[in-house]
C-alpha cells in the first residue's frame, strides 16, 4: 500500500532533475468507533492503517513552488509572492495553505519543488487535506529547521485547512497521524482533547481476526451522505445545546431524548440519540478491547452499524449486503462501517476458521455488484515521520 522512499525519490528526481532534500511519511487514520463524537465532545477509538502518502521537497532558485502529484499524474504551481486559494488547484490548495500560514508567521522560503504520492490521495477531501497539510508542515519544519513541536504543527495544519481552504479537519485525525503506534489503538476524550494508547488485542495467533473490507463503491457515494449528515449533526447539537446550556453535551441524559421530553424535531432527535450512543459505545468498546472480549466488542460494532443505518441513514446496498452476509457466517462476531477516507469500508470481526466462508461470500458479492471487494487483516500501524534520505544501502548524495 502507499509508496516507499525509493519511489518518491525516483518520482522527484525524474520530475525536477534533482534529488529531494527531505521526505515525510504520513499514515492514514481509521476511526473504528466514534466518527460523529466530535459534536458532543465525546469519545472515539482511532488508529493508523496501511494507507499512506509521502511528500518530498527540494529547493529552487526562483520564487515558484511547483507541485507534482505522482499518483494522479497532476501538476500545480504557485508563486510565493501571491499565495491565494484557487478552486481549480484542488489538492494543491492543501499544500498552499500550509505555506501561507508559515509565511504569515514570518517564515521566509526559497522556491520549492514538492512531490507527493501514495494511496491516501484516492481518499476523501477531509482525509487528503489533513494528511497533506501535516506532511507539508513536517517537511518544511525539517527543511527550514523551524523547530516546531507537535502542538505547533497541528495548529498550522488545522488553520491551513479550516481557514485557508474552508475544509473541515479533525484535530483527532492529526493527533492520530502524529502519535500512532504499531499494534496499538488510541482512545480519545474529545472534551479534553486527550488520548491514551492501548493494545489492539486481535493480532495474536489464537485471537479472532479483524478484517477490513473495501466495498469498492463509487468514491462519491457515501462521502456525500456523510457530509450531509455532518451538517445535520452540527445543527442538531446546536439545538440541543440551547436546551442544555451548561455541562458537557456528551453527558446529556439519553432517556430524555427517547422519552421526547426535549423539544427537538424527529430527525435531530435521532441524530443526537445516535451520537450520544456512539460516544458511549466507544468508551465501552475500549473496555471490551482492553479485556480482549471479542464477543462483546463484536456486538458493539453491530449496534453501531444498525445506528448508522437506521438513525443516521448512512448506508448503501453494497454495505448492507456485506454486513448482512457477515452476520450469517458461523463464527462471525460483528461487522460495521469504519471510516478511513474510502467510501463503504467495513470491519468484520470473526474467528479465523470463519474466514474462508466469508471470503466465499465476497465471491458472490463480485457476481452481484460487478466489482471485486478488497480485504486485508487490520493491524494498527505507526506514526508520521521524517524519512532518512540516505542509508547503508543507499549512499546517493543529495544535490
Amino acid at each position: 500500500m502507499g509508496a516507499d522512499i525509493d519511489e518518491i525519490k525516483t518520482y522527484h528526481q525524474n520530475e525536477y532533475g534533482i534529488a529531494p532534500s527531505v521526505a515525510v511519511f504520513v499514515p492514514g487514520v481509521y476511526t473504528l468507533l466514534g466518527l460523529f463524537s466530535d459534536y458532543c465532545k465525546g469519545h472515539c477509538i482511532m488508529g493508523t492503517g496501511e494507507q499512506s502518502l509521502l511528500l518530498s521537497v527540494s529547493p529552487r532558485d526562483d520564487q515558484l513552488v511547483r507541485l507534482y502529484n505522482a499518483t494522479l499524474n497532476d501538476r500545480k504551481r504557485f508563486s510565493l509572492g501571491n499565495i491565494k486559494y484557487r478552486k481549480e488547484d484542488r489538492w494543491g490548495n492543501f499544500i498552499k495553505g500550509v505555506v501561507a500560514e508559515l509565511v504569515e508567521d514570518g517564515v521566509v522560503f526559497p522556491g520549492l519543488n514538492v512531490t507527493i504520492c501514495g494511496d491516501l490521495l484516492y481518499c476523501d477531501n477531509s482525509t487528503i487535506s489533513g494528511a497533506l497539510a501535516l506532511a507539508t508542515v513536517m517537511a518544511l519544519n525539517e527543511y527550514s529547521c523551524l523547530g516546531l513541536d507537535h502542538a505547533s504543527m497541528i495548529r498550522i495544519a488545522y488553520l491551513a485547512n479550516n481557514t485557508f481552504n474552508g475544509e473541515g479537519c479533525r484535530i483527532a485525525d492529526l493527533l492520530t497521524m502524529l502519535n500512532g503506534k504499531e499494534g496499538q489503538l488510541m482512545l480519545f476524550d474529545l472534551q479534553h482533547v486527550s488520548f491514551s494508547h492501548f493494545s489492539y488485542p486481535f493480532q495474536n495467533k489464537d485471537a479472532p481476526l479483524g478484517i477490513i473490507v473495501e466495498s469498492r463503491i463509487s468514491p462519491h457515494a457515501m462521502r456525500e451522505e456523510v457530509a450531509r449528515r455532518r451538517l445535520a449533526t452540527k445543527t442538531a447539537f446546536e439545538l440541543l445545546r440551547r436546551q442544555y446550556p451548561y455541562g458537557p453535551l456528551r453527558d446529556f441524559p439519553e432517556n430524555e431524548l427517547k422519552e421526547r421530553t426535549v423539544p427537538l424535531d424527529e430527525d435531530s432527535r435521532h441524530i443526537c440519540s445516535y451520537v450520544l450512543s456512539e460516544s458511549r459505545w466507544a468508551s465501552e468498546g475500549f473496555l471490551q478491547l482492553a479485556q480482549k472480549d471479542a464477543v462483546l466488542y463484536g456486538k458493539t460494532m453491530s449496534r453501531m452499524q444498525a445506528g448508522l443505518r437506521d438513525l443516521m441513514e448512512i448506508t448503501c446496498p453494497e454495505v448492507d449486503w456485506l454486513t448482512k452476509r457477515a452476520s450469517e457466517v458461523s463464527g462471525c462476531l460483528g461487522a460495521g462501517l469504519i471510516f478511513n477516507g474510502l467510501s463503504g469500508t467495513i470491519m468484520v470481526l470473526l474467528d479465523e476458521s470463519a474466514l474462508p466462508s466469508y471470503l466465499d461470500r465476497l465471491e458472490e458479492y463480485e457476481h452481484i455488484f460487478g466489482f471485486r471487494p478488497r480485504w486485508t487483516i487490520f493491524r494498527p500501524q505507526g506514526c508520521a515521520k521524517v524519512l532518512p534520505m540516505t542509508s547503508d544501502a543507499d549512499s546517493t548524495d543529495k544535490r
